[in-house]
């Protein structure tokens, strides 16, 4: 078996090592500044798609969805277990180093580190999990902090096994949520991406992302929602351990570090992500609105940060994706469907008399092309699953889709008002809104 435990700290502080009788696990001193560490390439496995621009990955998943690409060259321990079983059911599974994150105060974390190294060290090259240590300075609990531990930890790894021989240009970095499944394919279709990729090194590498994990048997709120919505990273100087959203943030980060616009490639197979769950309906409401509020605040921290660093990205690409960044949170899932309501109740209630013919037609043209968009979403979630492997299967009735159609708009108001609510208190309250503990999982392809 070959797995390894590090407990990433800070100068300092005390090396303690501890065994098990299957893992060695080591309690690491970081000597010296984790900055120190520098070269160029990753993958992130996180994507937002909607309405029309969603039919041309269709397409493209769809076109791919038999390709041998080879030819060319605190999370329950249940679903941690899941989504690394996926990894390990690829067709290159022996290329992959495993890593697995936690953050320090995960309950139960050694029986957790310990049932995964028993269940999968001797699937993949090397099985590393990392601690990310509780209270740095300047440093939160989250997806950011635990993922930048998880590779400094990782990079550290590999340059101790291969000293002068480590080249960061042969490795190529995934980084997801322990909540995703992964089509049995992505590491083919990945590295057919990237050797075809003009300029692999100055890219990132994106699969579509569905929620289609037990969909069907969620409430219309929770799948309407779920419906709608290396050398690189070591150059970029990973990931800020500040914010939350590390897929965003990252991206923002290496364009401001290496000064250059990073391309977005398209790699054309699914990743399943969790949608929302609870026990109840009660529950999962409530865990909804939790979750479109952290959401929330996390856009919110990635467009602060993103106007920090704006100065230090090539001009255009900061204006268009700034530009694209506001229209989507800022409007799209925020101000879009207040504005309607607002709208609505102004024309009733503030305008004396009827309105104008022309004005009513413009109002009905506006209603009836939303639920065009929301009906060609409908049909993209119901195609895409054809392109899942192992393939996804949802027993979903044409009156509970109705129904879910008809409530799209009521469901995207409902989320517009927890945004708003969410805005403002980051507004007021900053920082202190929110703190979060995520586990990630990264995965090395060599």
């Amino acid at each position: 078996m070959s797995c390894t435990i590090y407990q990433q700290k800070y100068p300092n502080t005390h090396s303690v090592i501890q065994s098990h009788e299957k893992v060695k696990i080591i309690d690491k001193v970081f000597i010296g500044d984790p900055k120190e560490v520098k070269s160029q390439r990753i993958t992130t496995t996180s994507m937002e798609f909607i309405s029309l621009l969603a039919l041309r990955a269709l397409f493209v998943v769809f076109g791919y969805r038999n390709y041998d690409f080879t030819q060319d060259e605190d999370e329950p321990i249940e679903l941690i277990s899941k989504t690394i079983q996926s990894v390990a059911s690829q067709t290159m599974a022996k290329n992959v180093i495993m890593v697995v994150g936690f953050e320090e105060k995960t309950p139960d974390r050694l029986g957790k580190q310990i049932q995964i190294a028993e269940k999968f060290g001797n699937i993949f090259q090397d099985l590393i999990s990392s601690v990310h240590p509780y209270g740095v300075e300047g440093e939160i609990p989250g997806k950011c902090s635990n993922s930048n531990c998880a590779i400094r930890t990782a990079v550290s790894h590999l340059q101790e096994l291969q000293g002068s021989t480590f080249d960061a240009k042969h490795v190529i970095i995934t980084n997801c949520d322990a909540d995703s499944n992964f089509h049995p394919k992505y590491i083919e279709a990945l590295s057919y991406k990237f050797v075809k990729e003009k300029n692999p090194t100055e890219s990132v590498f994106q699969s579509p992302l569905l929620y289609n994990w037990n969909l069907d048997a969620s409430s219309v709120i929770t799948r309407v929602t779920g419906i709608i919505r290396a050398s690189l990273c070591i150059a970029g100087d990973y990931v800020h351990p500040g914010y939350q959203m590390d897929d965003i943030i990252a991206l923002i980060r290496w364009m401001g570090v290496t000064k250059k616009t990073i391309k977005t490639v398209f790699v054309p197979v699914p990743v399943i992500s969790g949608p929302t769950s609870g026990r109840t309906i009660e529950d999962e409401i409530e865990e909804w609105a939790r979750q479109a509020r952290r959401w929330t605040i996390g856009a919110s921290e990635v467009f602060h940060y993103f106007v920090i660093k704006s100065r230090n990205i090539p001009f255009f690409t900061a204006i268009t994706w700034g530009i694209t960044f506001f229209i989507y949170y800022g409007i799209i899932l925020c101000g879009s469907a207040l504005y309607n309501v607002s709208l609505s109740l102004s024309l009733a209630f503030v305008f004396p008399g009827p309105l104008p013919e022309y004005v009513q037609y413009i109002m009905y043209g506006f209603g009836g092309l939303q639920y065009i968009v929301f009906f060609v979403v409908f049909v993209i979630d119901a195609l895409i699953l054809k392109t899942t492997k192992p393939r996804v299967h949802e027993r979903i009735s044409i009156i509970r889709n109705v129904v879910h159609w008809i409530l799209s708009p009521l469901v995207l108001l409902m989320y517009s008002f927890v945004e708003f609510y969410a805005i403002h208190e980051v507004v007021f309250r900053g920082k202190k809104s929110l703190q979060l503990e995520f586990g990630s999982i990264i995965c090395y392809h060599s």
